[in-house]
C-alpha cells in the first residue's frame, strides 16, 4: 500500500487525466506546426540542391512527429485511466489492466518537462503504487511495463543516419527531387580506394626494392 493509503482519491487521478488530455491537444497543435514547418524548410532545401542541410532538417521532422505520436499514446492512456478509474480505486497494487497505461505516464513524465498534470499523475502513482514501482518505469528496469515504442519516440539521442537519409529519400521522392549520391557511401568507397591505392604503392615499393636487390646481386656476381 502507498503513502496515500485509504485517503488516496481516484477522482484526482480522473481529474487529471482530463485536464492532461486537454493540455495534449494544444501540445498536439504546437508540435504539428513545427513538424509542417520542418517538413517545408527540407523541400525548400532540396528544391536548392542543398542535400546535406536538408538532411541535417529532416531530424527535425523526425523529432516532431515521435513527440505527436508519444502525445497521442499518452492520449489514449489517459482515456483508459478514466474507463478503468474503478481499479485504481478499489486495487492497492498497480491493476495489470492498466500496468501498460501507468507504467508509459511515469516514464513519459520522467522524459517530458512542462506538464504539470503528467508530473502530478506520476506523483500520485508513486505514492499510490511505491517508489520502488515508479524507478522501474523511469529507469526502464527488467519487467517494467513501459511499451517499448513509447521509449525511442521520448529518447534524446540524435536520429541514426540511415533513418534520416530513409526519411530524407521519402521527402524527396514525395516532391520530385532526385538525390545525388550519398556521400557517407561515397566518402566510405574513397578511403577503401585510398588505403587500396596506399597498400598497392606499398607493395609495389616493396617488388622494386626486391627487383633492384636481385639486379645488384646479379652485377656483383657478375664482378
Amino acid at each position: 500500500m502507498g503513502l496515500f493509503g485509504r485517503k488516496f482519491k481516484a477522482s484526482r487521478v480522473t481529474t487529471l487525466a482530463n485536464l492532461a488530455i486537454s493540455r495534449i491537444a494544444i501540445l498536439r497543435n504546437q508540435h504539428q506546426v513545427r513538424c509542417s514547418l520542418a517538413h517545408s524548410d527540407v523541400i525548400q532545401l532540396l528544391h536548392l540542391g542543398r542535400q546535406e542541410d536538408a538532411l541535417h532538417r529532416v531530424e527535425h521532422v523526425i523529432k516532431e512527429q515521435n513527440t505527436l505520436d508519444a502525445l497521442a499514446m499518452m492520449e489514449i492512456y489517459c482515456h483508459l485511466l478514466i474507463d478503468k478509474r474503478v481499479l485504481i480505486k478499489t486495487k492497492g497494487e498497480c491493476p495489470e489492466e492498466l500496468a501498460e497505461a501507468i507504467s508509459s505516464l511515469i516514464f513519459a513524465a520522467s522524459r517530458w518537462g512542462e506538464f504539470p498534470e503528467l508530473h502530478e499523475l506520476r506523483e500520485i502513482f508513486t505514492s499510490r503504487y511505491g517508489n520502488e514501482f515508479a524507478a522501474q518505469c523511469v529507469d526502464l528496469r527488467n519487467n517494467c511495463s513501459v511499451h517499448p515504442k513509447m521509449i525511442p519516440k521520448l529518447s534524446k539521442r540524435h536520429t541514426g543516419s540511415g533513418k534520416r537519409r530513409n526519411m530524407l529519400n521519402d521527402i524527396a521522392a514525395h516532391c520530385g527531387v532526385t538525390l545525388c549520391a550519398e556521400d557517407e557511401e561515397t566518402s566510405d568507397i574513397i578511403i577503401e580506394v585510398k588505403v587500396n591505392s596506399k597498400e598497392e604503392c606499398a607493395q609495389d615499393e616493396e617488388g622494386g626494392t626486391e627487383a633492384a636487390s636481385v639486379i645488384l646481386l646479379e652485377d656483383s656476381q657478375i664482378v
